[in-house]
This record gives C-alpha cells, structure tokens and sequence, in this order.
C-alpha cells in the first residue's frame, strides 16, 4: 500500500500518489482500453486511491473510459475532474457541464471537483456567473465531496484566488525544475498555511525529469553520487514536503507504477539531507541552461487550425539543445506514419494558441525557431516521397 496524507479541512485520506489520466497509454491516437484497464486496476490494487481526469482529456475519451472501472471500484478509488471553464459562457452552463461529466463518469458523486486551469482574469470572469454560489450548493447537494482549482499563473493572483473563498484544495504545476515557476514553492506554503491541501500536476515536467539525462545533469548526479532513476529522484523531492498531499503523475507502464509506488512509501516529510537538497539546486541551474522552450506536453494548445503539431515540434526542438538529437523532428512531425503532416513552418499566426497555453509560450514566435533551425530546405518535398512509400506499409503493418 502507498503513504497517505489528509485533506485538511475534511480529514480525508488520499494516497500520496495518484494516477493522473491524461496520459493513459495509447494506440493509434486513441486510449489502449485493453493496457490502459491493466494499468488503472493495477493501480487501485496496490494502493492508489486517486484518480485524476478532466472533460477534455484523450480528445473527451478519459472520463467515459473510466465509467467502467468505477462501475465495478467506486468503493476503492476517488475520482478527480475538472470543469472546462473556457467553455462557460453563462450560469447555466456550470450545472450542465458537470451533469454531462457525472454521466459520461457513470458515479453518482465526484470526490474531487476543480475548477480548471484557473487564472485570475478566468476567476473574475466566472464569479459574475456565480460560480462560487455553484461550488457551494454541489457540496451541500452532495454532487461533490471536495472544490479546488487547478492553476496555472502568478503567486500573487494565486494568493488572491486562496483568500476570496473557503477552497478545499488547489492543484499547482510544480517540481525541483519549477520551484520558483507559477505559484511556485511561495504558493504551495500559501496555501498550506490555510489549510487548503496541495495536490500537485507535472511532477516530471511532461516526462522531462523521467527520460533520458542529459550528459551535464548526469556528470552533476554522478560527481554527488546520486545513482536512482531521474524518476524516482525527482519525485522524492516532492515527497519530502510535508505541504504537498496528492502527487499526479500520468504513468502508462505498469514498471512506472512499481517505480513510484515505492518512491512514495520510501520518502517521509524532510527526509531528504540539506546537502542533497543543493543537489537538486544544482541540477536545476543545469536544466535551466538546456530547455529552451518550457512546454510540458499538457496539449491543451491542441488541435492547431493550421495541423501543426505543436508540442512535438517543441520536444524536438529542446531535443536538439537538451540530448543534441534532432532527428525524431523529420519522423514524428512530417506524418510518415500516416497522420496529417505538423510542419512547424505551418503556422499561419492565427494566435488561437496562445491564450490556451498554462506556461504562457509565445507559440508562433517560438514555431519560427523551431522551422528556421529544424526544416532544412526541400524538407517537405522529401518527405511526401517517403510518405507515399510509407504510408501504404503502415497500414499494411496495422493490418496484417
């Protein structure tokens, strides 16, 4: 079983870890529901109480995936979603947006409820609609067992968002790389210290701090002697802060959970040593120097008018400075494997991007370094020579 910790105004236990659904595994763009089955009841039977989701997640397809493992565990686990709230125009939209949730879930009640990708000119907005009055009367109804937000914006408005209600949670981007990112370290003890408990989102920074280390992060590792996993270092040090109640990470390999699932019931509040502590400041200032673009793979800028495929290109292009690798560029983004090619160099400057992005990335401008460093000329010609090659054996291959 996995370490617990408690929401603080209700004395609910959660699991240190949860499972966070927006990267379940897939085939063919769409949800694995045979391996992604596995996965969460897997999950839930060594400990994992939480499971986290939204109405958009997988194009819409988490939620209703899930219906049929609550159907059988609602007694085992919690769920977690969140309200699209771009898409809230009037009052009447709060109430249909979370009947159309609660159907599409299957459950009776969402144990926990967050208002999603929260900002400060968001919140002025929805408070006129009466959102609040909305949070409150779910609650009384029993809709909802918990209200949150999720966050993505400056400490001070944060602060602002915390004190204008009687919140049971909030959910913040945050790792040894984000500290001082968004609300950062001041906005979890913030919050904290008014007992609204502290899930957190991209532990692993979209994957950054799970995958491969790059030569002057493991040079730094190696000269502290810090032999675990990037993984497994990264979350222990979220782990170690007693503020922090509900970690999500979005694993789809059953070794990712063996991995984490013992990360956390190996890692107790202030464990970890000072010495190691400057450790992770070390690292980070090195991480600092090699990510050129701070996306974390959350997809919400997607899909692209113009079919770029936005965070791919943005991987391949801190590739390039992170691993010095550029060549997953040509072959994950020119649609060889049958998709509709995601060219950087696509962007038409629409902008519809911008105002959807958590890290507030000036997407066009950065697609213009990713295309004038990444598409070398004659690229595209090349390309459809291929993928007419390649395309009649990729369907063959899925269909054989």
């Amino acid at each position: 079983m996995i370490q617990t910790r408690t929401i603080k105004k209700t004395g609910k236990e959660v699991s240190l870890l949860g499972l966070g659904a927006m990267r379940l595994p897939t085939r063919n763009g769409r949800i694995d529901k045979q391996k992604a089955t596995k996965l969460v009841n897997y999950a839930i039977d060594h400990g994992v109480t939480l499971i986290d989701t939204a109405y958009l997640y997988h194009n819409g397809e988490s939620e209703t995936f899930l219906r049929n493992i609550l159907q059988d565990r609602r007694n085992d686990v919690q769920i977690s979603t969140k309200l699209p709230v771009w898409f809230v125009k009037k009052e009447e939209d709060l109430e249909e947006y979370l009947d159309k949730q609660m159907e599409k879930l299957g459950v009776e009640y969402i144990d926990y409820y967050f208002l999603h990708s929260l900002n400060y000119e968001t919140y002025k907005r929805l408070k006129p609609l009466h959102v609040l009055e909305f949070l409150d009367r779910i609650k009384k109804e029993g809709k909802v067992k918990h209200v949150g937000f999720s966050y993505h914006d400056n400490y001070e408005d944060f602060t602002k968002i915390i004190d204008d209600y009687d919140w049971d949670m909030c959910l913040l981007q945050y790792n040894f790389i984000d500290e001082e990112v968004q609300a950062g370290r001041k906005g979890v003890q913030y919050a904290y210290n008014h007992d609204v408990s502290v899930f957190i989102m991209e532990p692993l920074k979209g994957g950054l701090l799970a995958h491969d280390v790059p030569e002057k992060v493991k040079i730094t590792m190696e000269n502290e002697n810090i032999d675990e996993t990037p993984s497994r270092w990264a979350l222990k040090w979220l782990a170690n802060q007693k503020e922090i109640t509900c970690i999500l990470s979005g694993m789809s390999e059953i070794e990712q959970l063996d991995e984490n699932i013992e990360t956390m019931n190996s890692t107790e509040p202030n464990s970890i040593s000072e010495k190691e502590l400057q450790v992770y400041n070390n690292v980070k200032k090195v991480y600092d120097e090699l990510i050129q673009i701070p996306c974390t793979q959350c997809r919400y800028c997607m899909p692209c008018p113009a079919h770029v495929n936005i965070p791919t290109c943005f991987e391949a292009y801190n590739a390039k400075y992170i691993f010095k690798k550029n060549t997953q560029y040509t072959f994950r983004v020119s649609g060889i494997m049958g998709g509709k090619p995601g060219y950087a160099s696509n962007c038409i400057s629409c902008g519809a991007c911008i105002s959807k992005c958590p890290q507030k990335i000036n997407i066009p401008l950065e697609l213009k370094k990713v295309s004038d460093e990444l598409e070398p000329f004659g690229l595209k010609t090349f390309m459809k020579l291929v993928n007419a090659v390649g395309k009649p054996i990729f369907k063959w291959y899925l269909n054989r």
